[in-house]
């Protein structure tokens, strides 16, 4: 189910796609600051700031788990996804923007 998706998606995705792996029940991560995550954020979103994913990593057991990461401007959500697919991490999807993701949100 999530790999027909993940074959469609590259670099920064179709938010309207990325929702689809969330609705399946892909993790959201938010890679920006504790203070940009406390301005505002998508409610299921966790916060793991970029430079703080390569200790992160390291506590999650299932590497196959599709994840949508997402930042400002997508630059350090693709930044996160290159660091977890360096990790064996397989299904991992840049987002892009908060605001992006906000815009493409189902009602």
């Amino acid at each position: 189910m999530f790999q027909s998706l993940l074959a469609k998606l590259s670099g920064s995705s179709n938010g309207e796609k990325c929702w689809q792996l969330i609705d399946q029940g892909a993790r959201v991560i938010d890679v920006r600051s504790p203070e940009e995550f406390a301005s505002g954020h998508l409610p299921q979103a966790i916060n793991v700031p970029l430079p703080t994913l390569d200790q992160w990593l390291h506590q999650v057991d299932n590497k196959q788990h599709p994840f949508v990461l997402y930042c400002g401007a997508g630059i350090r959500a693709q930044k996160g996804c290159d660091i977890l697919r360096a990790n064996g991490f397989e299904c991992v999807v840049n987002g892009g923007s908060l605001k992006d993701l906000v815009c493409c949100q189902p009602s």
